[in-house]
């Protein structure tokens, strides 16, 4: 079945290209390689690769990068842009699913802006813990779910934002739908509070660092959460 990805591959692969866009070479990217550290030699699984953008950052030093999405168009433009790298391989999974990888097979697993998009977060912690070593890094990104708490305030401003086209409250969890993509489609997405991403890993992982990035110092954009496997 053909997802929302799948629809918007090439307007993902126009606003990210080589390196991600403005987004995430000022925030998101940087974030990411300061939760990791150190990972020259260590195993990586990218899971919600996308386009494919990270993996090739990532295999520059990593003795091995795999890339998992559920699209598969977006699978397409990552094979293509990584084909001359010989330390990546792709797999087609829905990250609802088991993981087709051995157990403890990966240093670090990295979700990079993808679980919003899940309409359950149970089984990737799970199969998230299974796939990684003991004391292995497990790094998630995501849209930081407090925009909801300042829309509610432009809202009331009489200046709504519109870039969020279902309003509820922050502490309401449920699928709500956004402009994205640089404005240019309209995605369905799944609304939590902080305080349901840190409970639903607590059980498989420790908690080392928690980050808040805003892009314009008033309203929080980034939430980063850095775990170990226990």
């Amino acid at each position: 079945m053909k997802n929302q990805w799948d629809t918007y591959a090439k307007v993902f692969e126009e606003g990210m290209g080589e390196g991600g866009d403005e987004l995430h070479t000022k925030l998101i990217n940087p974030l990411i390689f300061k939760f990791l550290g150190v990972y020259e030699g260590k195993r990586i699984l990218d899971a919600g690769c996308g386009n494919g953008y990270l993996v090739k950052l990532l295999s520059k030093q990593a003795k091995h990068v795999t890339g998992a999405d559920a699209s598969k168009e977006l699978l397409k433009l990552a094979k293509k842009r990584t084909q001359k790298i010989t330390n990546i391989d792709y797999t087609e999974v829905n990250l609802l699913d088991p993981l087709p990888f051995a157990h403890a097979s990966y240093e670090v697993v990295i979700a990079n802006m993808v679980l919003q998009y899940l309409p359950q977060l149970v089984t990737f912690a799970l199969e998230s813990a299974d796939v990684l070593k003991p004391s292995g890094q497990f790094i998630v990104l995501v849209d930081h779910p407090g925009h909801a708490l300042f829309d509610r305030v432009q809202e009331l401003a009489g200046k709504p934002n519109p870039k969020w086209l279902t309003r509820a409250s922050y502490f309401t969890s449920g699928q709500r739908r956004k402009k994205s993509l640089w404005d240019k489609a309209i995605l369905e997405y799944y609304h939590r509070p902080v305080q349901e991403y840190i409970n639903v890993f607590t059980p498989y992982f420790k908690l080392e660092k928690m980050a808040e990035l805003t892009s314009d110092s008033e309203t929080p954009r980034i939430l980063g959460l850095l775990w170990t496997k226990i």
